[in-house]
């Protein structure tokens, strides 16, 4: 006899209302979510626009199994500015029955737009899967706020979920995510090709599908058994975008409207469910090979690590790993990855300036708000590595930190170490910044700065957190 599934939502214990879950004969699959969201979450994933979100949490797609999808938002962000954040009620329709139905209607503050999500979750033993089922309903109370003259097609997204257990860290630590064999997403686009992308950060870059197949699917992949998919029906299909944000593998989820579409009901429809094994091999196998990744010209850069020499390749169009870093960055002229220099081998971060001006190898995600550990009141870090400089002249080569706040144009002054100039061999600088942090901040910025002619050479990083 097949699996008989019997959903409710239920409240779970708690200091004050506790917290609902969505359940299956009483064991939870997913929880329903409006809290205040505190950065530096809020800042990475609403862009402070939006401080108490409607979301569902944490969804397992199997009986037993682990959670898949960390969330799925609840609601339209129409343009960045106008977001259906408040929430008008939620109704609860078929409970101790295999098809549960939740509905969740919020409306942005000044009155443009209403949104009823609907949410139908039930078993498919076929599949193995729970599915969960999402109508999008969109209606627009002032479509003339979106209709702006020579404006004849909008795009809204209608949700922007988050994976679970992606190589997201910038470094190792204890208790980060662990990977469980996810290397690449997968996807159906509409001219009948499949698309692919490493799980790598500095692969979010490559061109994502514009449009899907009828049914067409988004697939996290390969861990046998565990690989979520997202499938879009009918006419959604052909409206959705899909990118993804290099922070932690979620992905934007957005349709594009012509003008007189916005004068009448708006709804998309999408599912979340397991994607079988045998689907995940096909999809891989007809997948279209990897575009050329580069960033600066590079197309492969030195991993981020706390103690490094600069020696180990970061590949741009592969899969990073267990661990997928962020790499060091290049800016300005003259910036080299040396390969026959370095204190201790052969390897490290060169600048070689002809003209006056400044160069740069920079990595800001090394912080709270990059997937690492939690910060304390009193975190700071202390930085030191070695400099060689030839004919240096200027400003000189030095060592710098600061701290900064993501999706803002704000930054805290650089904290810069003693100045190089001439011709120096081997000398090491340390630079310190202490907390507490500013109001707001979620990582330290890193910088090997030359300012002005000359040749510099940057080895044997150490990062210490204090």
């Amino acid at each position: 006899m097949g699996r008989r599934s019997r959903f409710d939502l239920e409240t779970r214990g708690g200091v004050t209302a506790g917290e609902e879950w969505i359940c299956d004969n009483g064991q939870p699959i997913a929880r329903l979510e409006r809290v205040v969201v505190e950065q530096p979450e809020q800042n990475l994933r609403y862009f402070d626009r939006n401080l108490r979100p409607v979301v569902l949490r944490d969804l397992r797609l199997s009986p037993g199994g682990r959670p898949l999808v960390a969330g799925v938002q609840l609601f339209w962000n129409l343009d960045g500015h106008i977001i259906t954040t408040e929430l008008v009620e939620v109704t609860v329709d078929g409970r101790g029955t295999d098809r549960l139905t939740v509905t969740v209607t919020t409306a942005d503050p000044g009155g443009a737009a209403t949104s009823r999500r609907v949410l139908a979750i039930t078993w498919d033993g076929e599949l193995g899967s729970y599915v969960y089922d999402f109508a999008c309903h969109l209606e627009l109370h002032s479509p003339e706020v979106f209709h702006r003259p020579g404006v004849e097609q909008v795009s809204f997204e209608y949700s922007d979920p988050w994976y679970c257990d992606v190589p997201a860290p910038t470094v190792a630590f204890g208790g980060s995510w662990s990977a469980h064999g996810y290397t690449h997403l997968l996807a159906e686009p509409a001219d009948g090709t499949v698309w692919q992308m490493p799980l790598n950060h500095m692969a979010t870059g490559i061109p994502s599908p514009r449009s899907f197949r009828e049914g067409g699917l988004f697939v996290l992949a390969s861990d046998p058994g565990h690989n979520p998919a997202f499938e879009f029906p009918g006419e959604t299909a052909a409206r959705t975008s899909a990118s993804v944000c290099n922070w932690g593998y979620d992905i934007h989820l957005g349709a594009r409207y012509g003008a007189d579409e916005l004068y009448e009901p708006i709804c998309e429809r999408f599912r979340i469910r397991l994607c079988p094994d045998e689907k995940v091999a096909q999809l891989q196998g007809l997948a279209e090979p990897v575009p050329a990744v580069e960033y600066a010209g590079f197309d492969e850069l030195p991993r981020y690590e706390r103690r490094s020499s600069f020696d180990k390749p970061l590949r741009l169009d592969a899969p990073a790993g267990e661990l997928d870093p962020w790499p060091w960055l290049p800016a300005g002229d003259g910036a080299e990855w040396c390969r026959d220099l370095g204190r201790s081998d052969d390897c490290s971060l060169k600048i070689r300036r002809r003209t006056a001006g400044v160069t740069e190898w920079s990595m800001d995600r090394e912080g709270e708000g990059a997937f690492t550990q939690r910060w304390r009141e009193n975190t700071g870090f202390r930085v030191s590595l070695w400099v060689r400089t030839e004919a240096v002249s200027g400003r000189g080569a030095c060592l710098a930190l600061r701290w900064i706040i993501y999706n803002h144009s704000e930054r805290y002054p650089l904290v810069c170490s003693e100045r190089l100039t001439g011709t120096r061999d081997w000398t090491r600088l340390t630079v310190e910044i202490r907390g507490p942090s500013p109001p707001e901040v979620s990582a330290v910025e890193i910088v090997l700065r030359q300012d002005g002619p000359g040749t510099s050479w940057f080895d044997d990083l150490e990062v210490e957190v204090l």
